[in-house]
């Protein structure tokens, strides 16, 4: 990080007398667009070149279904639904990520496009609760179509059962968005995915 401060004029520079060019005040004057330049240089942001990411469930079941509560047996105790499709969960979790990064097109035309499929999203509650996520990215040029990266996405974590009624519910619901941060994450983050947005 080049430093931006001017150098202050040493005090010998000040007596009566001495050559213009030996100022160092004067050196610094004029050193100083290089000086801008450079700290411009190094404050510049990454480029915004994604487009709002086009999402698509493949999952075979209802859009809204986030997961279930069963019985050790396997029957069914009780259904959780998103409060919006799955897909749209999706979508607005990594158009975020996107923004945070600097990293979203909004007042341009994007360079990119991200094409995510879901293949598996749920919570499930039996004898702990475990969360999972398989999603397909697909980075191309908008223009062309070429891919710049292909990738998965899986994210699995489980976590032992609360205690309480309606604990169990509560904390599904509270680890579907902890599964959501974390697939924005892989997805983002990843060595092939940051490559593929030079």
């Amino acid at each position: 990080m080049p430093d931006c401060r001017l150098p202050s004029a040493l005090p010998e520079a000040r007596r009566a007398g001495a050559p213009a060019a030996a100022n160092p005040a004067r050196r610094a004057l004029l050193a100083l667009p290089l000086l801008m330049l450079s700290c411009g240089r190094a404050k510049s942001p990454p480029p915004a070149v994604v487009g709002l990411p086009r999402v698509l469930d493949r999952r075979r079941t209802l859009p809204d279904w986030l997961g279930e509560i069963r019985d050790p047996d396997g029957i069914i105790r009780q259904t959780l639904l998103a409060p919006y499709p799955i897909a749209t969960l999706v979508q607005h979790g990594f158009t975020e990520g996107l923004e945070r990064r600097g990293e979203l097109a909004l007042d341009a035309p994007p360079r990119l496009d991200l094409r995510i499929e879901i293949h598996r999203f749920e919570c499930i509650a039996v004898l702990r609760l475990d969360a999972a996520a398989d999603l397909d990215l697909v980075l191309s040029e908008a223009g062309s179509g070429r891919e710049r990266d292909r990738q998965r996405a899986l994210c699995n974590f489980a976590a032992p059962l609360p205690v309480g009624e309606g604990a169990t519910a509560t904390a599904l619901r509270q680890m579907s968005r902890q599964l959501l941060d974390a697939v924005v994450k892989e997805g983002l983050d990843a060595p092939r995915f940051r490559a593929g947005l030079a």
